[in-house]
């Protein structure tokens, strides 16, 4: 007992050599290409995340046990700073997903470390009208997505070769599906009126590599190879065409937009995707 206290006391004592300001609450600054439709409403009990520098994460994992881990985490201020998230632009930067077609808010180890340990991570997106969350693959989780707002989402996944053909289905509010670890995946909001999901991950380190981005970013002639050199990459360059494509999230099919009375952009570049 008496050396558990000692290993706490020593822990405590990384927090009164780590400055507060290292620690500062976010301040959300979002382009304006990721402006939502249906930006939640602030209320009493909003507050913006903190930040977490290297040196506190490093403590923050340092400890031996998970009585350790939060007494220290505990020990950094206010509980409803760093024992609970916040997935709204109030209180979170938009670190998932961030276009023209909405934004993605993601708790994960690095910005939540009270998940250090748990195996769990969890997203929330904000589909604007005709929003699209483009394709990819999640490394290190599978998931699990469920509508909690909006009509229905169309949504699809291709596991790997030797089982190539996409499983697609469409669920409806409070219905959920699932995305094996490692599968290239996508949610698209095929209605008139936003929409908004959370997704539930098994790892809280998930990983994301949205796959048209990073094929592009490829030597050219790796990426013409694989295409099996189609006339339009001719004239193109391929890295100039990487930076022209669209952030996550981004706009979905066209015919959306016409039937809704929107208007599409054929310019997304320029989005931020993490």
């Amino acid at each position: 007992m008496f050396s558990k206290l000692i290993t706490i006391a020593a822990i405590l004592s990384v927090v009164t050599a780590v400055p507060y300001r290292l620690v500062q609450r976010q301040q959300p600054d979002y382009p304006d290409n990721g402006t939502l439709v249906n930006a939640p409403v602030a209320t009493n009990l909003t507050r913006p995340n903190p930040d977490y520098n290297q040196t506190t994460l490093a403590a923050i994992k340092g400890a031996y046990t998970a009585s350790e881990r939060l007494a220290y985490i505990a020990s950094l201020g206010d509980p409803n700073d760093y024992f609970k998230f916040d997935l709204t632009p109030n209180g979170s930067h938009s670190n998932a997903a961030n276009g023209l077609g909405g934004q993605g808010y993601l708790a994960h180890v690095g910005n939540y470390p009270v998940l250090m340990g748990t195996g769990l991570s969890v997203a929330i997106g904000y589909l604007n009208p005709c929003g699209l969350d483009s394709i990819h693959v999640h490394n290190r989780a599978t998931e699990m997505v469920t509508l909690v707002s909006g009509v229905s989402l169309k949504t699809g996944f291709v596991l790997e070769d030797g089982y190539d053909l996409p499983v697609m289905v469409e669920i409806g509010l409070y219905q959920g599906t699932i995305r094996p670890m490692g599968s290239l995946h996508w949610e698209f909001n095929d209605h008139c009126e936003p929409a908004v999901f959370v997704a539930s991950l098994s790892n809280e380190d998930p990983g994301v590599s949205r796959t048209a981005q990073n094929f592009f970013i490829n030597p050219q002639e790796i990426v013409e190879a694989n295409l099996a050199y189609p006339s339009w990459l001719d004239s193109v360059n391929t890295t100039d065409y990487r930076a022209q494509l669209p952030a996550a999230f981004a706009q979905g099919a066209k015919a959306c937009y016409q039937r809704c009375g929107l208007t599409y952009n054929p310019n997304q570049a320029g989005g931020i995707s993490k």
